[in-house]
C-alpha cells in the first residue's frame, strides 16, 4: 500500500505530541510532589516558629504579670509611707494654691501635702464661677474702684494685691463681693515660688472653663516668672489635666492618691520641672525623676 509523506508528517507530529505531554504530566508530577514535599517543610518551618513564639509570649506573660504584682507593692508601699518619703522635701518653699472650681474645692488637701513636707502656704484662693460674669465684675469694678472688666483683669488684680502689704483687706473685700474664697493667707505670701492649680471640671465644660479662667490664670502667673503646677484627682476620669499641657505646665493626675503627693511634694522641690505624671493614659510617667 502506498503510504502518503503527509501520513508520516502527521504521524510523527502525533508521536511528539504524546512525548510533549508525557513529559509535560511527568514533570508536573513530579513538581507537585516536590512542591508537597516543600509546603511540608513550610508548614513544619512555622509550626516550630509558632511553638517558639508561644513559648517566648508565655514568658513574657509571666514577666508582665511578675512586673504588674511588683508596681502594686511599690504603689502600696508609697500610699503607706508617704509622710515619711515627702518629710522636709519643701523645706524654705513658699507654696501659693489656687482652686478654678468653687464646686469642686481640695485645696486643704493641698495645703496638707504642703505642710507635711514642711513648705509653708502662702496663699489659698478659691476663684468663684462669678468671676466670670461680666455683670458681676462690673459692680466690683464700682465698689473697689479698680476697672475690671475680664475674668483676666480680675485676676491680674488678685496679682497685684497679693503685692502688697493690704492684701488681706483687698482679698478679704473680694470675697465678701461673691468672686472669691480666700481660705489661707500666710505671713510670707509676697514671697510665693511656685503656684499649685487645682483643677476640676466636668467633660462638657472644662474646655470652657480652662479658657475663661485657668488660661487666664496661667497666663498672669507666667508674667510674673511663677512656677506652676496642674493638679487634678484621680476620680476625674475626663482628664481636662491635659489641657495644662499645651502652655508647658507640669501636671499631676492623681494628687489625692498618695504616689500623686510625692509627685507633687518632689516637682514643688526642683521648680523648674515640666511633664505630665500619674495614672492616666496621657501621663509620661508614674513619678518625676529626684535630683
Amino acid at each position: 500500500m502506498h503510504i502518503n509523506m503527509k501520513y508520516y508528517i502527521v504521524t510523527i507530529g502525533a508521536i511528539f505530541i504524546a512525548l510533549g505531554i508525557g513529559i509535560l504530566v511527568g514533570f508536573n508530577l513530579n513538581y507537585d510532589q516536590e512542591l508537597s514535599k516543600q509546603q511540608s517543610q513550610v508548614i513544619n518551618d512555622l509550626d516550630e516558629r509558632f511553638e517558639a513564639l508561644k513559648e517566648t509570649n508565655d514568658n513574657l506573660e509571666d514577666d508582665l504579670d511578675k512586673l504588674g504584682k511588683d508596681y502594686n507593692k511599690t504603689i502600696e508601699f508609697i500610699n503607706e509611707n508617704v509622710d515619711k518619703i515627702i518629710v522636709n522635701e519643701l523645706t524654705n518653699k513658699n507654696i501659693g494654691i489656687i482652686s478654678t472650681n468653687e464646686n469642686n474645692d481640695y485645696t486643704k488637701d493641698i495645703e496638707d501635702v504642703v505642710n507635711k513636707a514642711n513648705g509653708k502656704i502662702a496663699f489659698s484662693i478659691v476663684l468663684k464661677n462669678s468671676i466670670t460674669d461680666e455683670v458681676k465684675l462690673k459692680e466690683v469694678s464700682s465698689k473697689i474702684g479698680t476697672e475690671i472688666k475680664t475674668t483676666s483683669d480680675a485676676i491680674k488684680y488678685i496679682k497685684e494685691a497679693l503685692k502688697g502689704e493690704d492684701a488681706s483687706d483687698k482679698l478679704t473685700y473680694l470675697q465678701e463681693l461673691g468672686i472669691i474664697k480666700l481660705n489661707t493667707l500666710g505671713n510670707e505670701y509676697t514671697s510665693y515660688e511656685s503656684v499649685v492649680i487645682a483643677s476640676s471640671a466636668e467633660e462638657k465644660v472644662a474646655k470652657t472653663q480652662f479658657e475663661k479662667i485657668d488660661k487666664n490664670l496661667i497666663n498672669t502667673l507666667k508674667e510674673e516668672n511663677k512656677y506652676i503646677v496642674a493638679v487634678q484627682k484621680q476620680a476625674n476620669k475626663f482628664p481636662n489635666i491635659d489641657l495644662y499641657t499645651k502652655d508647658k505646665v507640669s501636671t499631676i493626675d492623681n494628687v489625692d492618691e498618695g504616689v500623686g503627693k510625692v509627685s507633687l511634694a518632689w516637682i514643688l522641690k526642683q521648680g523648674n520641672m515640666v511633664g505630665k505624671f500619674g495614672r492616666l493614659d496621657s501621663a509620661e510617667s508614674l513619678l518625676p525623676y529626684k535630683k
